[in-house]
């Protein structure tokens, strides 16, 4: 029986965890400064996004509304970032994203979303295929309990 074993080439977990959490920070910054370039490089052609309410939002469609300036983030912080990589070229990343800023003409809008984001390794390169966010509810507290 022949063993084979393969050495060196395979990022480890945290080698991939540290690379997408960089990506990460080059997309709040890209959103933040309306870099279409960079949008239009870290999003695959497929790419996909369940917004907050449900609605698709095609990749055409998300560059547009950030180089029309529709989309104008002040800040974007992420934190609780996971990362699970499937393959060595799948991973998935879960994590918590505050974002200020202005929709549209409505601005001075700030919340928390939970998201889920997939991403695919092609040609070297990290590539955002879909992205789902849903806010963060304030927690609901008890208000008049009867007492026992």
């Amino acid at each position: 029986m022949v063993f084979a074993f393969i050495t060196g080439s395979a990022p480890t977990d945290d080698e991939t965890e540290q690379e997408l959490t960089k990506i990460m920070r080059q997309w709040a910054e890209a959103r933040i400064k309306g870099d279409v370039t960079f949008l239009e490089k870290l999003y695959a052609k497929e790419f996909l996004i369940t917004g907050t309410n449900g609605m698709l939002i095609a990749r055409d469609t998300d560059i547009g509304l950030f180089a029309r300036k529709e989309i104008k983030p002040q800040s974007i912080e992420d934190d609780d970032l996971k990362v699970s990589l499937y393959c060595p070229d799948v991973a998935i990343m879960t994590g918590r994203e505050t974002v200020e800023g202005c929709y549209k003409s409505n601005c001075g809008g700030k919340g928390s979303l939970r998201f889920t984001n997939v991403f695919v390794r092609r040609d070297g390169r990290w590539q955002l295929v879909s992205s789902h966010g849903t806010w963060v509810q304030k927690p609901i507290t008890a208000v008049n309990q009867p007492s026992k």
